[in-house]
């Protein structure tokens, strides 16, 4: 095993060393160059008859993510359009095996003006200043550099069996996934606020279409994302000594409560902001390497998320909750992206689901193998209470937002899209639909309808139906059934939810803390 580390090793050692020899690098004098206020991590090099800068920075390999960051100061009146670039000089085997042995990472720093040698003033990991110096005097440039090295899972996290720091295999297997993420390229400049907009109104309707004679049954699961690396569910961040909401009555002072986002909500969808409707999950199964997108969810506490039963129990479908994993915090379907990935340590189906007539108990726990952190991008929706109606008239205003089919006819959506839609009763949901699919209508759903025919499509199976009452938004339904024509979605009819308010009972006995 020690032979194999050893060649591994050699490898990297001659990848960095093509690397360099590929960028025909090579030592200058310090003559005419500015001072470095520490040489052990930084340095100049040059590179095609112009200078660049060379990083090297040890990193904590427990952490989720490290982030990198560079100030330096470039003499002169004349301000750069570009601050430069931070870029690793290593690929991602490489980086990931210089992260877990504790060898250092290197970056290369690209000056933004031809000729123009800045001065490094600051070099920052995690918020922490590991070198720092004095600027150039009047006049001059600040100019801020960020890259982020993150992990999907920290290493310290890996069951001593797994981790990669006591034994290398011959081929690496990717127990986790190194990504990069660019946070500040550019020079400090006030954000644009996009301008908000006044929400319009829906247009009153007095005729509902007729209803299609085939119901739409949930389908199997069969839309990918593009194929990467496994990701291995993870905490959020590598904070400890968390406490959470413990109760109910603790929930209630923190949840439903967005972050304050500009966008308003309009018919027809519009992509969901990251941070708007913190409590949305995507869920994933894991098939081979990959991780398909399996349904919607939302989260309800710090380590339980309700999405529907027939995502894992359906027809010769019966997939367990290990081999699922639960992405928090991020409007995107993409894994590499800012938020939390986490794995799933139990799935309880409600007892009283049954497929033959799945919409009555469409509802399914999952168990988080981790709490989450709440805060701004990640936060539990509140649940019905008795406060509030049970009963919803017709026209009641409510919303519904996932990663779906969209009219375009795309299996998924990449950010996730939202809409608004307007309770049904009973008696109007059943008139709408053919008598095949009016059984799949009982006293424990509830159905919403929208006159643009804007709504959940197949995909969006699991995700909420939510109602904002006074600023605080409420989990009402959980998306169970709709109707199709031909080879889409037919949201001119009602969709059928799982009404959450008529099993809350079973919820708050069954739900984690």
């Amino acid at each position: 095993m020690f032979r194999k580390r050893l060649v591994l090793a050699m490898s990297h050692l001659q990848l960095l060393g093509f690397l360099i020899a590929v960028l025909k690098i090579s030592h200058i004098s310090a003559q005419n160059l500015p001072y470095i206020q520490c040489p052990m991590i930084f340095r100049y090099l040059e590179y095609e008859n112009q200078f660049i800068g060379h990083l090297k920075l040890v990193l904590d390999r427990t952490n989720t993510e490290n982030v990198v960051r560079v100030e330096l100061s470039q003499p002169g009146r004349d301000t750069p359009s570009s601050p430069g670039s931070l870029n690793f000089l290593e690929d991602q085997d490489s980086l990931r095996y210089r992260l877990s042995n504790n060898e250092p990472i290197n970056y290369r720093i690209d000056f933004p003006t031809p000729g123009v040698v800045p001065k490094l003033t600051k070099v920052s990991v995690n918020g922490e200043v590991v070198c720092e110096a004095r600027p150039f005097g009047a006049p001059s440039s600040r100019l801020t550099l960020s890259r982020t090295l993150g992990t999907s899972v920290p290493l310290s996290a890996i069951p001593p069996s797994q981790r990669t720091d006591h034994q290398w295999p011959q081929t690496p297997q990717r127990n986790y996934t190194v990504y990069e993420v660019e946070e500040e390229t550019t020079q400090r400049r006030r954000p644009q606020q996009p301008t908000p907009r006044p929400r319009p109104q829906q247009p009153p309707t007095n005729q509902r279409p007729r209803p299609q004679p085939v119901p739409q049954l949930p389908q199997e699961p069969e839309f990918q994302t593009p194929a990467r690396p496994p990701v291995r569910p993870s905490n959020p961040s590598a904070q400890v000594s968390k406490s959470y909401p413990q109760t109910i009555g603790q929930l209630s002072g923190i949840c439903g409560r967005e972050k304050i986002i500009q966008t308003p909500f309009i018919h027809n969808g519009i992509e969901v902001e990251r941070g708007q409707l913190p409590w949305m999950a995507a869920l994933f199964e894991h098939v081979g390497r990959d991780y398909n997108f399996l349904c919607g969810g939302t989260l309800i506490s710090a380590r339980t998320v309700i999405s529907a039963a027939h995502c894992f129990r359906f027809g010769s479908r019966n997939l367990p909750g290990e081999r699922t994993i639960v992405s928090l915090g991020r409007n995107s379907l993409d894994l590499f992206s800012s938020g939390a990935t986490v794995g799933v340590s139990r799935l309880l189906i409600h007892e009283q689901y049954n497929p033959n007539l799945y919409t009555d108990a469409d509802l399914a726990l999952l168990q988080l193998s981790n709490h989450v952190d709440i805060g701004d991008y990640i936060k539990p929706i509140c649940l019905w209470n008795e406060n509030y109606l049970l009963e919803l008239p017709s026209g009641h205003k409510s919303y519904v937002a996932g990663w779906g089919e969209d009219e375009k006819g795309n299996r998924n959506t990449r950010l996730a899209k939202m809409t608004d839609t307007d309770i049904i009763t009973q008696w109007e949901c059943r008139g709408n639909l053919s008598e095949e699919s009016a059984k799949f209508i009982t006293s424990h759903t509830i159905c919403a309808s929208n006159a643009q025919a804007s709504g959940p499509c197949s995909g969006d199976s699991g995700g909420g139906l939510m109602l904002q009452e006074e600023d605080i938004w409420m989990l009402r339904g959980v998306v169970s059934a709709g109707q199709r024509m031909t080879n889409r979605c037919n949201l001119t009819l009602p969709v059928i939810y799982t009404d959450v308010a008529k099993h809350i009972e079973w919820l708050v006995r069954s739900m984690w803390f």
